[in-house]
């Protein structure tokens, strides 16, 4: 009898207690675990404090590490936008599978003026690869 109750206490714990598994994804969450290869110039700090200041609703602006001005132009719990230079913008967003969800990466390079570069990107929550597409737009 004591072995069934302890087994039901452990399951019913077991039950209440969230996992990580369980925990929804926020794309703050990923955005501050992202690699720094994937925007080198941009620092963690870089990346928190634009988030901090689209937070107090002023103007999300950083002088990132190669002194140049990056901001952060929309930030949802689902997907953000970031104007990296004038040349470079990188949109992340949370694509929907069957297994949960994915991380989709855009980003968009100004080549010269009518053509553009669309570098788009596909990771698990933890930034595995999945896919990569190039295309080009003039």
């Amino acid at each position: 009898m004591k072995q069934i109750f302890s087994t039901l206490l452990l399951l019913s714990l077991s039950l209440a207690m969230p996992s990580a598994a369980q925990k929804p994804l926020n794309i703050r969450d990923v955005f501050r675990s992202m690699p720094d290869s994937l925007a080198p110039y941009l620092t963690t700090n870089n990346r928190l404090d634009m988030m901090d200041f689209m937070d107090a609703r002023m103007k999300s602006v950083v002088t990132n590490s190669l002194d140049g001005q990056t901001e952060m132009l929309v930030l949802t719990d689902d997907s953000l936008s970031v104007c990296l230079n004038k040349s470079v913008r990188l949109d992340l967003w949370f694509v929907p599978v069957d297994t949960g969800r994915v991380v989709a990466l855009r980003r968009s390079y100004q080549v010269s003026d009518p053509q553009r570069q669309v570098v788009e990107e596909r990771f698990t929550p933890d930034w595995r690869p999945l896919s990569k597409r190039i295309t080009e737009s003039t």
